[in-house]
């Protein structure tokens, strides 16, 4: 079992010289705890809008993630958190939201 929190934040372009960085802003829009288990668990927060947001992903232990309106998060399917890592995932569709499964 794990702790998983994952926030939805803006991306904006800040750099000094003119030059494009993307960063996700400090502030997220939204932002849900979850705890994995054998089952899949998916998040009550959902993506706003389509573009221009990111899943930002930290499990205190491994999990399976998988992202889409209705997500059932399975072994060996989706994408694969290590614990302790932060990984970022660019939403993809109104209304996506993110499930989690230990690993």
């Amino acid at each position: 079992m794990a702790t998983v929190h994952v926030t939805l934040s803006r991306v904006d372009d800040r750099g000094d010289t003119g030059g494009s960085l993307p960063v996700v802003t400090s502030v997220p829009e939204l932002a849900q705890t979850l705890i994995s288990s054998s089952a899949s668990q998916a998040s009550t927060i959902a993506a706003p809008k389509a573009d221009g947001l990111v899943w930002t992903v930290v499990p205190t232990g491994n999990v399976f993630v998988k992202f889409g309106a209705a997500p059932v998060a399975n072994s060996g399917e989706g994408h694969l958190v290590l614990a302790g890592q932060a990984r970022d995932f660019s939403v993809t569709s109104l209304g996506e939201k993110i499930a989690v499964k230990d690993a």
